[in-house]
């Protein structure tokens, strides 16, 4: 017993010596790691999983983000914090990043069935997207690997931008008096424009078919419009 309380003596010693020596950053490398394996909402089969699994261990390097999980007391609200975060963030992203975020959307919302896609184009608070959030990862699951990618590569640059407090993306309202100029040239009919003018003030009481029918309209333009107009678009359908 002597000899083993001996051992354990000396095997503690060696691994203060590391920790001194720089084992304790390894370690709290590996801690870091862990958590953010704790993070992930979706299962290894998900073809989500991975894409979330590399955002996060991005994301967990960074103290303030580190923080803000820690501070949240469970698991269950440290996924909050983090959505929260990039919600929070996605005003702060260049119109290009928020071009990219559109013409996933775009895909997203194509894939729904009409309720569904009505039902997301009409949320506007946190809660709301929240509530919503299992409708569209589970078309975006359905999506190539590369608007996967970009979708989780958006939300790593909103959480980011969020936590650096980077000054909102600002546009004037001649950029989207232009932008809007602009969509409604792109649409290839008066009739489509009539509807358009209808629909889009009137988002939160149209019916399902026309909220779905806009909101289809106007995430696809975004990769049509003149280049000055497209940042303009996915600014404005970002905004919430």
């Amino acid at each position: 017993m002597t000899r083993m309380l001996s051992l354990g003596a000396r095997i503690g010693a060696v691994l203060v010596a590391l920790l001194l020596v720089g084992g304790c950053e390894r370690a709290a490398d590996r801690l870091k790691q862990e958590i953010a394996a704790t993070q992930n909402p979706w299962p290894k089969s998900s073809a989500l999983h991975d894409p979330a699994d590399r955002m996060l261990r991005r994301l967990i390097v960074d103290e303030r983000y580190l923080t803000r999980i820690k501070q949240a007391g469970s698991r269950n609200k440290a996924l909050q914090v983090g959505a929260q975060l990039t919600l929070d963030g996605i005003a702060r992203l260049p119109p290009q990043r928020l071009e990219q975020r559109a013409n996933v959307m775009a895909s997203v919302l194509h894939a729904m069935p009409v309720e569904d896609c009505a039902r997301i184009s009409r949320a506007t608070t946190a809660a709301e997207v929240a509530q919503l959030s299992t409708l569209f990862f589970a078309q975006l699951e359905k999506l190539p690997p590369a608007d996967i990618d970009a979708w989780f590569e958006m939300s790593y640059q909103a959480g980011i931008a969020e936590l650096e407090q980077r000054p909102p993306s600002k546009v004037s309202e001649a950029q989207i008096q232009a932008a809007s100029e602009a969509f409604m040239a792109s649409l290839p009919s008066d009739a489509m424009r009539s509807r358009a003018m209808a629909v889009m003030p009137h988002m939160e009481t149209a019916p399902p078919a026309d909220v779905c029918w806009a909101s289809r309209t106007m995430f696809n333009a975004v990769a049509t419009l003149p280049k000055p107009h497209r940042g303009t678009l996915a600014w404005l359908l970002a905004q919430q």
